[in-house]
C-alpha cells in the first residue's frame, strides 16, 4: 500500500505504475482533480483499491489526518512517495515570507510530518523493513541553483536534508531515499524556447526519461540496502551545471 501525493505530472505515471503492480493507493491532491479520478478509474480497472485525499499539505492538521485516514481505510501503508511540489518564479527582490511558506511548507514540511506519522504506521509491518520513504527533489540544489528560484530551491534543499535525517532517525527499518530530477516534463511557466535551451546545456540533449524515473521509484521500493541517498536522475544535468541564465 502506497501513500504518493502530487498526482498532477510525473506522480499520474508512478501512481498508474504502482496500481499496475499491484499497490492499493491513497492519492493525496489539492487541485488536480482530474488526474485524481484518472487514476481512481485505473486502479477500478486494474482490480486495486485507490482512496482520494483532497486538501492543503500545507496545513498540518491535513497532513495528519491523511495519514490516519489512509491506515484506517487502506488497513497498512508500505510506502511513501512525496511528489507535491509547488515551482513557481520567485525573483529575490519580491522574495516574501508569503511566497517562502507557500514552497517550504507542502515540499519541507509536509514531508517531515507525512513521514514521522507513516514510519509509526510502518513499523507494525511484517520483516526486517518495514516501509520506505520516496522525495522528489532537485539536482540544482545539491549542485548550482539557478536564478529566480530562491523560495523553491530553500524548500528543496530543506527536503534533501530532512532525508538525511530520517534515515538515520528511522534506521533499520524504514529506507528513506530521493531522486532529484532533472528535465523531465517543461514547467507550465517556462516557454518552449527556454525548454529547448535547458536540453541544449544538457550533456545528454534530452529529456528524463519517463521509464527511467519509474524504474528508479520502482527499485527504491525494493531495495534493502539504500538510505539516506540523494540520487541524480537528470540526463547529466548536474556535469553541466546552470550557467548564469535564469533558467536551469
Amino acid at each position: 500500500m502506497a501513500l504518493i501525493t502530487g498526482v498532477k505530472r510525473i506522480g499520474l505515471e508512478i501512481a498508474k505504475t504502482l496500481a499496475k503492480e499491484g499497490y492499493s493507493l491513497s492519492v493525496v491532491y489539492r487541485s488536480s482533480e482530474k488526474e485524481a479520478k484518472e487514476i481512481e478509474e485505473f486502479g477500478r480497472k486494474a482490480g486495486t483499491e485507490v482512496l482520494l485525499l483532497k486538501g492543503d499539505l500545507s496545513r498540518e492538521d491535513f497532513c495528519l489526518n491523511a495519514v490516519e485516514r489512509t491506515f484506517e481505510e487502506l488497513g497498512r501503508i508500505d510506502a511513501l512517495i512525496h511528489l507535491a511540489s509547488p515551482y513557481f518564479r520567485t525573483p529575490i527582490e519580491d522574495l516574501s515570507e508569503e511566497s517562502i511558506q507557500e514552497h517550504f511548507r507542502p515540499i519541507a514540511q509536509a514531508f517531515l510530518i507525512l513521514s514521522k506519522e507513516a514510519y509509526r504506521r510502518m513499523l507494525p509491518n511484517e520483516g526486517d523493513i518495514k516501509g520506505r520513504i520516496v522525495a522528489f527533489g532537485d539536482w540544482a540544489v545539491e549542485c548550482t541553483p539557478y536564478r529566480n528560484y530562491s523560495a523553491y530551491f530553500v524548500a528543496k534543499g530543506a527536503l534533501h536534508t530532512a532525508v538525511k535525517v530520517l534515515a538515520k532517525e528511522f534506521a533499520p527499518h524504514v529506507l528513506v531515499n530521493c531522486i532529484a530530477l532533472g528535465p523531465t516534463l517543461k514547467a507550465e511557466d517556462l516557454t518552449e524556447e527556454e525548454w529547448e535551451r535547458i536540453l541544449r546545456n544538457t550533456p545528454l540533449k534530452r529529456t528524463v526519461s519517463m521509464e527511467d524515473v519509474l524504474r528508479l521509484t520502482e527499485f527504491l521500493l525494493s531495495t534493502e540496502s539504500v538510505t539516506g541517498e540523494i540520487i541524480n536522475l537528470d540526463s547529466g544535468r548536474h556535469v553541466a551545471g546552470s550557467g548564469i541564465s535564469s533558467i536551469g
